[in-house]
């Protein structure tokens, strides 16, 4: 017992030094010098044996490295579904009449459910909820395109569909792209030979008929203005002006003698985008009495009328008033 305690203590010193580049010979003279076997390589994972009597010590093996993903919109680190192009908001612009395309990208989704919502004043509408749409419009559908654009399409817009649209992802809390649509049109208003503007006329038979058709706001020449007597497109009796802008235009319909046969309703339309249209009335003989007369008219002479019924219902009531007492 007393001969084998060096070569513990030996064992010992060369676990805490095992730096060195050979273990510590012994002390006693009687004592055989340490040998070591070269150890074969070792699998990851394993444990690595060091010289002595079972003493074993666990393989150092480095952690993973953190697997990260970049926002493609600010660089930023993140975890889970993120949106590539950025949570926005984003701005969008659609003409009437026009197809709008508004992309979602997302990456890392994970299985989350993603639904499209649309906000507008104070109403929300749910339009889709993964691949199934809930809208009852039609012309407003999810056109998935792989790996992760979860695309929401509107057909043929209009200007109620300008608003606040969101694509929300499912997580805790919902991560949200937001999309503020914004819906163009033109501008179109008639007036009469008097500048005002009008939605009724009224004509004698034999008199002139001028109404002017202003738009504004025009893109392209696919909206040029055209006159339609109810649903036949006039080609005599227009002209038309272009201004220098190029983007407005003034449309004058004349009829020089009017007879009974161009009563109906007139619409000015600018393209498909904006339409507007009044109502024309040609009379045979004198206007009614109810209808403004001088030499055409739009609106009744409501004002006597009114004044004569506001007396004959306040009648009663001044007749049930009793008597003022003298000096009160």
């Amino acid at each position: 017992m007393l001969e084998q305690q060096p070569q513990q203590k030996m064992q010992y010193s060369y676990l805490q030094q095992n730096d060195r580049a050979s273990p510590p010979q012994p002390s006693s003279p009687d004592a055989a010098p340490a040998t070591t076997a070269a150890a074969p390589p070792l699998a990851p994972g394993s444990s690595a044996a060091t010289p002595g009597a079972g003493s074993t010590r666990a393989a150092y093996r480095a952690p993973p490295h953190p697997h990260y993903h970049l926002h493609s919109a600010g660089d930023e680190r993140r975890h889970g579904p993120y949106f590539e192009d950025g949570p926005g908001p984003h701005n969008v612009t659609a003409r009437v009449g026009h197809t709008v395309l508004l992309d979602c990208r997302i990456g890392l989704l994970q299985g989350k459910t993603v639904s499209w919502l649309h906000r507008r004043h104070d109403a929300l509408q749910l339009l889709t909820v993964g691949r199934q749409e809930y809208s009852a419009d039609q012309r407003v559908t999810l056109s998935f395109r792989y790996p992760g654009n979860w695309r929401l399409r509107v057909e043929y817009v209009r200007l109620r569909d300008q608003g606040l649209y969101e694509c929300q992802v499912a997580t805790h809390p919902p991560r949200v792209l937001r999309i503020y649509l914004t819906v163009t049109a033109p501008e179109v208003n008639v007036t009469d030979d008097k500048g005002h503007l009008v939605s009724e006329r009224y004509y004698k038979a034999g008199s002139a008929v001028e109404l002017t058709c202003v738009a504004t706001h025009l893109q392209g020449p696919q909206e040029a203005v055209v006159w339609r007597h109810g649903d036949a497109t006039l080609t005599t009796g227009v002209s038309t002006n272009v201004s220098d802008e190029q983007d407005s235009m003034v449309s004058t319909l004349t009829i020089e003698r009017a007879q009974k046969r161009h009563s109906g309703n007139y619409t000015c339309a600018a393209g498909g985008a904006a339409s507007t249209t009044v109502a024309v009335h040609v009379l045979n003989g004198q206007l009614p009495a109810a209808v403004q007369h001088n030499g055409s008219g739009s609106r009744p002479a409501s004002g006597a009328a009114a004044c004569l019924l506001l007396l004959l219902l306040l009648l009663p009531v001044v007749m049930a008033l009793p008597p003022t007492a003298p000096g009160r």
